[in-house]
């Protein structure tokens, strides 16, 4: 047991007492008081005394009733030597100077022997305390060893007193002897003092230290013995106080080590049950959607809960009085399909002593169905019954949780062994998980085959080494993460062209993959022929081009050399400086002047638009400058206006890129004039030697995508792409009605 820590305090301040009371009183001049014999002293000595020999009764006899080798080891010591010590104590005040001859001739030589010998024995009991002696005895023989050593002290003080040196002479005082005899006692109680405050701490048991202060106080004590004069002194009298302060710390320790200690550990154990017990009924009662519960069988196999945590009012809308009153309350509650398989596991767990562990339908107060968890643990009692310790769970959401799951995987299952695409699952090691029956499809591999198969096994042999994990000739997935195109083998060797998405998670700490591959093998094939197509059609268009530009070329150069040179001969030879014979003859050579020079403008402007010599000249921007401010533009009464940053307005490109590029900005120009009516059209040019970007601006009204197509007698939006991509530029078109068109063209000159 341990003190609390104002006790604590306070045997460190009897101590401290102890030591300054004991220096104040041997400072100060010895009082002699008259004669024992003749004053009340000896009254005083004798109460004092009688008061010591209680006390160290009471020790006794109290150990002796509440005498446990178990709790208390120090017993037999205590039993032994606090009888040696009361004979001492009874006889040293029997034989006092003028008390009766009861033991032979009263004197202050006979009573300080037996006063030595009480504390002799004190000291010697508190060492063997501390040493843990006499364990094996048992209290009678405690009582009796004590007894004899007692008489045995009493028969050789009061007979053979001459045996013990002399400690005393009248009007003199103490001898020697007698005060080295003191201190030797006080030098053992101090160093017995020590040894019990020490043992103290290392047991926690405060016993200890009490009767540590006590062997303290009994040794300071003894010092006030050391220097009287007469028993009537007043340091003789003052050291009896010491003595009984002593030993009321001795009866302290003794009553709680035999009777306080026992009874504090039972308030303390009831403390401890009943905190135990709250924090139990709190914890059941606290615990969210649960019913934490006892109930009991009889031989009649009535049920009755003997607890009942408060969760039954959240789970069953019931009471927890309510079914402790009657247990029928709640099993009415069970749906009564269930209620038979509870019943039946009962009858199992009673007979078998196994755990219940079911779920089972309830009904609620508020009318719903709630899914209830029933685990319980039996046991018997005492009384023959079946005691079943348990707790009920409202599972009703998990289970919910549970069903829409499983209607998940279900689900997720019915879509992957339906989808039209490839799902293969991979673990970390390249082993195949999943393989539905659209990659079986694709494979012709049977699912069952190949799951726990090395998914390597569906790559070509020479694609193999380039996707494979290391060293394991599996398809190391956690490269391809996202979607990307890889190749695959049927299990006929005939390869697969493949589209494939893959996913990653982690379960349990375990990497797996998802792959979705789609079977792109024929539209592939479609991709590559159409590519050739387009490459053929490209070529087709240029050598089209060519022959155009050369057929225009051909035509302009026959225009201009022979139908120029025919006007010119009909202009001289019809429309000569010749006399004419009348006025009707001068006007119509006149008409057939005006006509020849309308057919010479008109040639002219004919071999302008199929082959602008300008743009062979000047280049680009010149043509266009020049194409802007013809006549044509000026008489639809529309702005257009033509932008190039200054070092391009003399950069030249190659010949067929000039050229493809001027027809199409031409062709744009004339559809956002002639059709979309605009008012406004700008022309861009941007680029670099090795680039040219023309972009062809109108706020027209503009036209939906669906109708760029070409109109009869004109290019239309197919003939410029053409041209486009004649020249390897990309073409683009952005229109929409009420909010004009934009034409781009984009050449990019291609590395060699």
């Amino acid at each position: 047991m341990q003190l609390s820590l104002g006790r604590q305090r306070g045997l460190v301040g009897v101590a401290i007492g102890a030591l300054v009371l004991l220096v104040i009183a041997k400072s100060l001049p010895n009082v002699v008081a008259p004669h024992p014999a003749d004053t009340s002293l000896l009254t005083v000595h004798l109460l004092m005394e009688m008061f010591a020999v209680t006390i160290a009764v009471l020790i006794v006899t109290v150990t002796w009733h509440t005498f446990d080798p178990a709790a208390n080891p120090d017993g037999n010591a205590l039993i032994a030597g606090f009888v040696i010590v009361a004979v001492c104590d009874l006889t040293h005040a029997l034989t006092y100077e003028g008390m009766p001859d009861f033991f032979g001739t009263t004197s202050t030589e006979r009573a300080i022997f037996f006063w030595l010998m009480g504390r002799t024995f004190e000291v010697f009991t508190l060492g063997l305390i501390v040493v843990g002696g006499l364990r094996r005895f048992s209290r009678g023989q405690s009582v009796a060893l004590g007894a004899a050593v007692g008489l045995a002290v009493v028969w050789a003080g009061s007979r053979h007193i001459d045996w013990f040196p002399q400690t005393f002479v009248e009007f003199t005082g103490v001898t020697p002897f007698k005060s080295h005899y003191e201190e030797v006692l006080t030098a053992l109680d101090i160093g017995v003092a020590a040894a019990l405050w020490s043992k103290g701490r290392r047991q926690s048991e405060s016993r200890y230290r009490i009767m540590a202060v006590s062997a303290l106080v009994i040794g300071l004590g003894e010092l006030t013995f050391t220097s009287y004069v007469q028993p009537s002194d007043f340091l003789n009298i003052f050291g009896h106080v010491y003595k009984l302060v002593a030993y009321a710390l001795l009866y302290w320790a003794t009553f709680i080590a035999s009777i306080r200690a026992p009874f504090d550990a039972q308030l303390d154990s009831e403390r401890r049950a009943q905190e135990s017990e709250r924090r139990v009924r709190t914890l059941s009662d606290n615990l969210p959607g649960s019913m934490v519960y006892q109930v009991a069988r009889d031989a009649g196999e009535r049920m009755q809960f003997l607890h009942v945590s408060d969760g039954c009012r959240q789970l069953y809308g019931l009471s927890a009085d309510e079914m402790l009153r009657e247990a029928n309350v709640l099993y009415e509650r069970i749906h009564p399909e269930d209620r038979m398989q509870l019943r039946v596991a009962a009858e199992s767990s009673a007979r078998l002593l196994t755990v219940v562990d079911m779920p089972i339908r309830i009904r609620h107060l508020d009318g719903r169905e709630r899914w209830i968890r029933v685990v319980s643990a039996p046991r018997r009692l005492d009384d023959g019954r079946t005691c079943w310790d348990g707790i009920h769970s409202d599972i009703t959401e998990q289970r919910a949780a549970a069903a829409r799951e499983r209607e998940s995987e279900a689900l997720l299952g019915a879509v992957i062994e339906s989808a039209n695409d490839a799902v293969i699952g991979v673990d970390a090691r390249g082993r195949i998980t999943l393989f539905n029956p659209a990659a079986a499809r694709i494979f012709r591999y049977p699912a069952q085959t190949m799951i726990g198969g090395d998914v390597g096994v569906l790559l070509p042999a020479d694609v193999r080494p380039s996707v494979s994990g290391a060293g394991t000739g599996s398809l190391n997935l956690a490269e391809h993460l996202g979607a990307s195109r890889v190749r695959g083998l049927r299990s006929d060797q005939q390869r697969l062209e493949l589209e494939m998405s893959v996913s990653q998670v982690q379960v349990n700490g375990q990497q797996y993959f998802t792959a979705i591959l789609r079977d792109i093998t024929d539209r592939v094939r479609t991709e590559r022929a159409l590519v050739q197509y387009q490459v053929e059609l490209t070529e087709l268009t240029q050598a089209l081009l060519a022959q155009e530009k050369a057929t225009a070329s051909r035509l302009a150069q026959a225009l201009h050399d022979e139908l120029g040179q025919t006007l010119a001969a009909i202009r001289i030879d019809f429309v000569g400086e010749v006399p004419l014979a009348s006025g009707e003859e001068r006007a119509r050579h006149e008409r057939v002047d005006r006509l020849i020079d309308q057919a010479v403008r008109e040639v002219r402007q004919v071999l302008a638009e199929l082959r602008p010599t300008i743009l062979d000249e000047s280049g680009l921007y010149e043509a266009l400058k020049n194409e802007l401010a013809g006549p044509r533009m000026s008489m639809e009464g529309v702005e257009v206006n033509l932008a190039a940053p200054p070092e391009l307005r003399a950069q030249r490109w190659d010949p067929g890129v000039e050229y493809a590029a001027f027809m199409v900005t031409r062709e744009a120009i004339a559809n956002a004039v002639r059709h979309a009516r605009a008012t406004v059209v700008r022309v861009g040019l941007t680029g670099s030697a090795s680039a040219l970007r023309v972009e062809v601006s109108d706020n027209g009204a503009g036209f939906e995508p669906a109708a760029q197509t070409a109109r009869p007698g004109h290019l239309g939006m197919v003939g410029m792409r053409e041209r486009s991509i004649a020249i390897g530029a990309r073409f683009e078109v952005v229109s929409s009605p009420g909010r004009g068109t934009s034409v781009v063209l984009a050449w990019q000159e291609r590395e060699r």
